[in-house]
């Protein structure tokens, strides 16, 4: 289906969030953002609902993502270019490999690259987690992706606004830190820090991308920040005399700025872009 809009729905704590975006000739526009506040079962349900009458009903795609935690991500590159049955045989040899015991359910992308090599990207989980998602979603969903390439996909569209500067991004919540390159094939780095201050992992955290870029003639690393207002500022205060990192704070941004509460605001927005770029096959 050719869509206009993309709608991205976060389910975080005891918030509903939705963000509808459009994409024109001069960038995204957000057309409507939505926050339920949700303590039981009946405010879920008086969410879904109202939620359903106010989004788009025409080529509107409609997606939620699982949490970092719930997805095993397999990346190869193959040397040569292979029809659609060596790539489905290729998927389930790599499926069997996959250790886990439960039912799975996997979705994936292939992109050319130089040579006639092509990028595999697998993504995996239990169905059993997928199937709970979606009757917890009390709406038809067009896309189920995955936090981790939502925010990598929000990361794209701010780090081209700065010239195509971004070189990794960090997500800051209360409770933990995900942090991944946008350019060096690697892990995502996760840190647990419920209760604890940030100076604890900020050497292990920028240890970690300086060892990913050293390599690469860089005077300094720039890193797209998201998270709590106090959590951002306390990291930037721990690296204020560190020059070879800048971080940009994503809420100060045009995008971030764009959101009537960042916070809550951009896990959806992060969503909606991930559904976008899943349909173009950009991840």
């Amino acid at each position: 289906m050719l869509y206009s809009t993309y709608s991205g729905i976060s389910m975080r704590q005891h918030n509903l969030d939705c963000v509808v975006i459009r994409r024109r000739k001069e960038g995204w526009k957000i057309d409507a953002s939505f926050t339920f506040v949700v303590k039981d079962k009946q405010d879920w349900k008086s969410a879904w609902s109202t939620l359903k009458k106010r989004l788009p009903r025409w080529r509107n795609c409609v997606s939620m993502s699982l949490s970092f935690e719930e997805v095993l991500s397999k990346s190869s590159v193959i040397n040569a270019s292979l029809s659609e049955e060596e790539i489905v045989n290729y998927v389930h040899e790599q499926l069997s490999n996959a250790i886990l015991t439960e039912e799975l359910a996997h979705d994936y992308r292939v992109r050319k690259l130089l040579n006639d090599e092509q990028k595999f990207d697998l993504y995996i989980c239990k169905k059993e987690t997928l199937t709970h998602h979606l009757k917890q979603c009390e709406l038809s969903l067009d896309v189920v992706g995955w936090v981790l390439s939502d925010l990598r996909a929000l990361s794209r569209e701010i780090e081209s606004a700065y010239g195509n500067r971004g070189d990794g991004f960090i997500e800051i919540t209360e409770d933990g830190i995900i942090a991944a390159s946008l350019n060096e094939p690697s892990q995502p780095m996760i840190f647990d820090i419920a209760g604890q201050s940030l100076a604890v992992f900020s050497e292990s955290l920028t240890h970690n991308f300086l060892n990913l870029f050293a390599d690469r003639d860089k005077k300094s690393i720039t890193l797209l920040v998201y998270g709590g207002t106090d959590r951002v500022t306390e990291l930037s205060n721990l690296l204020i005399h560190r020059p070879e990192f800048k971080l940009i704070d994503v809420s100060h941004t045009n995008m971030g700025q764009s959101l009537t509460s960042f916070m809550t605001g951009y896990p959806a927005l992060a969503c909606a872009l991930g559904a976008y770029h899943w349909s173009k096959a950009y991840l």
